[in-house]
């Protein structure tokens, strides 16, 4: 009668060793986890200026790309494609928005978005990686006029496709990347307002914010395709980023310098959620073609293209 109590209690030690020692599932992350940002290898030399251009040349053929449009939806499919080509898996965001004027109620109809995502291999878009790389697709709605927005959107666009098929070249680097290409950068009533404009990047701004984990920086690009209009960085890039930054631009020769003043696009709805953003971005103050019918192929130059996009290689190799 007395060995019951002694394997009783051994049975007990025999559950407890077994809890103990079992192997323990991964921790979940607390919600709003920021994903650790690591240099990742530094791959600029593969990158072409004339192999953006040409997806430049593709997506111009397509014709003027506002929201909704049937030159945005072939655009779109291109995209699409050509991420598949290099392995990537695209993710759709649909959305609809009511444009108006600020201040304004209106019965004016609403609008379908759509940003495109891209993730290499397999994606779990409830979760983050560590760095954003976007730039805005559509082009400004012109009645009448054939605006292709060549550099203004189409420039950045290029630049992310061969971004994409660079970074492809090494999985494990591309695993820490996020490719997006918003619609609805361009006001469609005027310019941008707080309630008309940056429609995609406001909606993906809020999205991201929904996941498990967020990204620790973020890049946006625009209008970078001219060479003869300098690319500018926001002023308000951290220092230690900025020196990185400057330092990869330096390395690829492009002349870069901080911006004067605040400039609002698409990173700014970034910003918002807490988001490290470097902000590239052309002279476009100085280009007497933006938003006017001479966007066009002609003011496009490939080594401009090369030197952007090796600067924002060079400068994820250095980050820290």
């Amino acid at each position: 009668m007395k060995r019951a109590p002694i394997l009783l209690l051994l049975a007990v030690l025999a559950v407890a060793a077994w809890y103990f020692m079992k192997p323990k599932p991964a921790a979940t992350p607390a919600l709003g986890t920021r994903v650790a940002l690591t240099p990742l290898p530094d791959l600029a030399a593969q990158f072409s200026g004339e192999k953006a251009y040409e997806h430049i040349k593709a997506i111009c053929a397509f014709g003027p790309r506002p929201p909704a449009s049937e030159g945005y939806a072939k655009t779109l499919a291109y995209l699409e494609a050509e991420f598949a080509k290099a392995g990537w898996t695209t993710e759709r965001q649909n959305f609809e928005r009511v444009p108006r004027f600020l201040g304004e109620s209106t019965n004016r109809p609403a609008v379908k978005f759509t940003n495109l995502l891209a993730r290499h291999d397999k994606a779990d878009w409830k979760q983050s990686v560590p760095v954003v790389i976007s730039g805005h697709v559509d082009s400004k709605l012109m009645e009448g006029v054939p605006f292709v927005a060549a550099n203004d959107g189409g420039s950045s666009t290029g630049i992310i496709v061969e971004l994409a098929r660079v970074l492809a070249t090494d999985p494990k680097a591309a695993a820490n990347v996020e490719l997006v290409l918003f619609d609805g950068e361009e006001a469609l009533l005027g310019n941008i307002t707080e309630s008309d404009g940056l429609y995609g990047s406001k909606y993906y701004a809020r999205e991201i914010s929904l996941r498990q984990t967020w990204p620790s920086l973020g890049i946006v690009l625009d209008l970078v395709g001219d060479k003869e209009y300098p690319a500018r960085y926001n002023p308000d890039f951290p220092r230690n980023l900025s020196t990185a930054l400057e330092a990869a631009a330096k390395d690829s020769s492009l002349a870069l310098r901080p911006y004067d003043g605040l400039i609002t696009d698409d990173h700014v709805p970034l910003q918002g959620t807490g988001l490290q953003m470097l902000h590239l971005i052309g002279d476009f103050g100085s280009m007497p073609y933006w938003h006017k019918p001479g966007d066009t192929l002609e003011v496009i130059d490939a080594e401009a293209l090369e030197q952007t996009g090796r600067t924002v290689l060079r400068f994820l190799a250095r980050v820290k």
